[in-house]
């Protein structure tokens, strides 16, 4: 390259490096400029001075997300309609009307689960068929009808007249019995009963503990003479009296006498000053009763609402239940209050007040939907429903009963599930409230256990 071509390269360079050098002046004098411009609303600067739209990284006052109604569609149910049989009756045992409770709640209770998307993937079908509690051939016939159709299980069935009918049916198809209404002797062993609240020998027992826990020193069970189960339940709380220590007497009489005079005059003679009605019309026994000047501390058997109240005409009320009181209106029982406030039944009105049907109906319930969530497989068969419910051990039900242990029901261990607990409960001004072994009232669900009977599969 010549002198004079390398002169001209320079001075090409020269001239390079100054327009560059203009070009980044001018460059730094216009993005100051657009700098003091501010940019349209809704955007923001980035690192490179450009504008850009807002978003959450580069805000940076705190803003709070005004809430987007939605409507939420309950999650799809994927494995499968369980369907469930249930006996209601619309009679009692001696032949009255019912509200027909565990109907209803229990309809109230499919649609509430099947709106919601089912529980663990299922949904549930209840199939319901009346079975008059006084017509045992009927219960075991709408029993056979059921368990055609496909049940897996029955639950929150009112009828327990029939269960000594009905238990051998049962086992051959082995088809599990979860208690709705108690009061039947199987709930103590058969394989395929499986009780909720207090066995049936619990139950008995805790009318005695009640007694002697507000100090009662003499017992009288007053039985109906209609029902075996009234008169079975006399060996359990004679056993009782002779455990804690009371003295113990034992009368029948109709379920639906006019007059209980008799009864009451001998309750009096004995020195009863504590008068068990089981089965009896109470009513009638606290009138006839008061007519001789006599006014022991009374229990209707199965039965605590305002009736007894009404009834009892300001004499001291206090016992025992298999379960938690219709009253009782804890944190236990929000959803039996939800699920109850969409049927016709009704706590502001006497004629229609839920009763101790509605509560261990939804104690049933409540344990079908422990053993729901502890279902794997689609279409779940009888063999597969029993075994969840062989796995359920611990279960309070969200704090509403004792722990259940239902493992131990499981074949070949000779046992059944020892159901050993009870609810007691006392009048104070006109209210029920729980009762604790001091024979306080207390505001907190108590459940009393301890019988010394040993629960197996052997009937007695």
């Amino acid at each position: 390259m010549t002198n004079n071509a390398r002169g001209r390269t320079r001075r090409g360079l020269a001239i390079l490096l100054t327009i560059g050098l203009l070009t980044t002046v001018a460059g730094t004098s216009t993005a100051s400029a657009a700098t003091r411009k501010a940019c349209k609303k809704g955007f923001v600067r980035n690192k490179a001075k450009k504008c850009v739209r807002k978003s959450a990284a580069t805000t940076k006052k705190a803003t709070t997300a005004k809430p987007v109604a939605t409507t939420a569609k309950p999650a799809t149910a994927t494995k499968g309609v369980l369907k469930l049989g249930q006996l209601y009756s619309k009679v009692t045992s001696s032949g009255g009307a019912t509200l027909n409770e565990s109907f209803k709640l229990a309809q109230a209770w499919q649609d509430d689960v099947n709106s919601s998307g089912g529980i663990n993937g299922y949904k549930v079908q209840i199939i319901s068929k009346e079975a008059p509690a006084n017509d045992t051939a009927r219960m075991v016939n709408g029993m056979k009808e059921v368990e055609k159709a496909g049940a897996l299980a029955f639950v929150a069935s009112d009828s327990p007249n029939g269960l000594p009918a009905m238990v051998s049916y049962l086992n051959d198809k082995q088809i599990p019995y979860i208690e709705g209404t108690p009061y039947a002797d199987e709930t103590d062993f058969d394989p395929m009963v499986f009780p909720t609240g207090a066995s049936e020998y619990a139950g008995r027992y805790g009318q005695v503990a009640a007694a002697r826990d507000i100090g009662a020193k003499k017992f009288m069970n007053a039985y109906c003479s209609e029902v075996a189960a009234c008169a079975g339940s006399v060996p359990v709380t004679a056993e009782a009296a002779r455990r804690e220590g009371l003295q113990h007497v034992a009368q029948a009489a109709s379920a639906v006498a006019v007059d209980y005079t008799s009864v009451c005059i001998s309750a009096r003679n004995q020195g009863v000053d504590f008068f068990q009605s089981n089965g009896l019309t109470f009513a009638n026994v606290v009138r006839d009763c008061a007519r001789q000047g006599y006014h022991p501390a009374y229990a209707q058997g199965g039965r605590a609402d305002q009736s007894v109240i009404e009834s009892a005409k300001g004499e001291v009320i206090a016992g025992n239940l298999f379960e938690p009181g219709i009253w009782y209106n804890g944190p236990e029982v929000a959803r039996l209050r939800s699920l109850l406030a969409k049927t016709d039944l009704s706590f502001n009105s006497t004629s229609t007040a839920p009763t101790q049907t509605s509560m261990q109906g939804y104690m049933s319930l409540m344990m079908v939907e422990a053993i729901m969530k502890r279902l794997t497989v689609s279409n779940p068969t009888r063999a597969d429903f029993l075994n969840a419910m062989y796995t359920i051990k611990g279960e309070t039900l969200g704090g509403l009963t004792f722990p259940i242990d239902y493992s131990v029901q499981k074949p070949g261990t000779g046992l059944h599930a020892p159901n050993d607990c009870w609810v007691e409960y006392i009048v104070k001004d006109d209210k029920f409230y729980v009762m604790d072994k001091s024979g306080g009232a207390s505001s907190k669900l108590t459940w009393i256990c301890g019988t010394g009977h040993t629960y197996t599969i052997k009937k007695p």
